[in-house]
C-alpha cells in the first residue's frame, strides 16, 4: 500500500505544466509529475490522503490489518507535514477500515465500512458516527459547497448523502457498475467506476450521467488540477491526466 500513498502525494505536490520526459513518468503528456518526497514505512496500509490547506497538514487514513467481514477497531488517521514527515501517527484511533476523506468547516469526514466518522480538525476528537443503512464498503468521500457529503459504496453500488445530520441512500442506479472515487466539482459529481474503468459526470439535480472518459482499469481517486482538468489514479499503480473533453494521458506507471 505504500506505493498508493506515493501516488496520491505526488499528484497534489508537484504538477509541473511542461512536456514530460520518457520513463517512469511517461512521455508526450501536457503535464509532468515530479517526485517531491516519499514517506517512511511507519504508516500501516495507508489508503487515502488529504491536504488541509487551513492547517497545512496532510491526513492519511490507515486501514492497518484488513478485515472485510468484521470491525477490528485498529484503523487510524495520521497527520503528516507537507514535507512528508509524520507529525502524529495515531492522531485519531479506534476506526476500522478508514478510506476516503473530505473536509468542510473544520470537520474531517471519513468513510469507515458502514459509517461516516466526523472528526474535529482542531482537536482530533470524534464528533459523531453516522451509520449508513445497508452499507458494506463505504469508500470515497466528497463534499459540495453547501456542506452536503457524498459517499460511495463500492460493493453495494450506491452513493449515500449526508445532509443536516442525516445519511440516506441518495443514488443507486449504477447499472451494475461499482462507484469508487468521487469528486464534487463545479456543480457536478465525478464518479470513477472500479469495475468498468469509466469515469462519468453525474448531475446532482437530474441524477443523470454523462460519459467523460474510459479505459482506466480499477479507476480510483480523482483530483482537480485547478484549470478544469483532472488527475485520476487507479489501483494498478497508475496516474492519468484527463482534460475536460475526456482525453487522457498516462503520467505515472509504477508497474514498469
Amino acid at each position: 500500500m505504500r506505493p498508493f500513498l506515493f501516488l496520491l502525494i505526488v499528484v497534489f505536490a508537484s504538477p509541473l505544466f511542461t512536456s514530460c520526459r520518457s520513463g517512469l513518468f511517461g512521455g508526450g503528456t501536457p503535464v509532468k509529475l515530479q517526485e517531491a518526497w516519499t514517506s517512511d514505512n511507519t504508516l500501516r496500509t495507508p489508503e487515502s490522503v488529504l491536504h488541509d490547506p487551513q492547517r497545512n497538514v496532510i491526513y492519511v487514513s490507515n486501514i492497518n490489518k484488513r478485515t472485510e467481514d468484521r470491525k477490528d477497531g485498529d484503523g487510524f488517521i495520521s497527520v503528516m507535514t507537507p514535507n512528508g514527515e509524520i507529525e502524529q501517527l495515531f492522531w485519531v484511533a479506534g476506526l476500522n477500515n478508514p478510506k476516503g476523506m473530505a473536509l468542510f468547516n473544520n470537520i474531517l469526514y471519513v468513510a469507515d465500512m458502514d459509517e461516516v466518522v466526523a472528526i474535529a480538525t482542531q482537536t482530533g476528537s470524534i464528533l459523531e458516527r453516522f451509520k449508513a443503512d445497508k452499507a458494506t464498503d463505504l469508500n470515497d468521500v466528497t463534499v459540495d459547497g453547501e456542506g452536503n457529503v457524498y459517499i460511495s459504496d463500492s460493493k453495494e453500488g450506491r452513493i449515500y448523502l449526508l445532509r443536516n445530520g442525516r445519511i440516506s441512500n441518495w443514488f443507486d442506479k449504477m447499472k451494475n457498475e461499482l462507484p469508487n472515487g468521487l469528486l464534487f466539482d463545479q456543480n457536478r459529481l465525478l464518479v470513477a467506476f472500479k469495475n468498468s474503468g469509466h469515469v462519468r459526470f453525474l448531475d446532482p439535480n437530474r441524477k443523470r450521467f454523462t460519459d467523460w472518459t474510459e479505459g482506466i482499469e480499477n479507476a480510483d481517486g480523482i483530483a482537480a488540477d485547478g484549470t478544469g482538468n483532472f488527475f485520476v489514479s487507479n489501483w494498478s499503480g497508475e496516474i492519468f491526466y484527463v482534460n475536460q473533453q475526456g482525453k487522457k494521458w498516462l503520467l505515472l506507471d509504477t508497474k514498469s
